[in-house]
């Protein structure tokens, strides 16, 4: 068998272990329960959350999440090499000294990934009440979803 039959198998016997009852996922439900009491982000983060919406808000946010890892992975990257480019632009002058040794490319990048993870943090509570609310929001619909 290969590698993605072992995991096939692996996940089924984990499905059945916690549908019989053999495992409980007790912890993840309070930590779930957690997270649903916050109350920050917008108004619609805050609504009440029925069955059916809970499983389509859960069913979405699954198909939906390796697209905006992948599209937010992809922005980021895009974001840092133009700049990079921009701040060697600005740093190196044309036709440098015949004995000058140029700074490496890779210190660029990274001086505009770590400037992109400052301004991330110091900007936190712009976004950070916002990010809360979803994933409460999750939180709430993946709860009401099993119950």
């Amino acid at each position: 068998m290969s590698r993605s039959h072992w995991v096939l198998l692996a996940l089924v016997v984990l499905f059945l272990c916690i549908y019989l009852g053999l495992l409980s996922w007790g912890r993840v439900q309070d930590s779930l329960e957690s997270l649903a009491a916050y109350k920050s982000g917008a108004q619609v983060f805050q609504a009440k959350v029925d069955r059916a919406d809970a499983i389509f808000i859960v069913f979405m946010f699954l198909m939906l999440t390796p697209v905006v890892v992948v599209a937010l992975g992809t922005i980021t990257a895009l974001a840092g090499a133009v700049l990079a480019g921009f701040l060697e632009s600005l740093v190196r002058r044309p036709g440098p000294p015949a004995g000058t040794p140029a700074l490496p490319d890779w210190m660029f990048t990274v001086a505009v990934y770590v400037g992109l993870a400052l301004a991330a943090f110091f900007s936190r509570a712009l976004w950070l009440p916002e990010f809360q609310g979803f994933l409460s929001l999750i939180a709430r619909a993946i709860l009401a979803a099993y119950q």
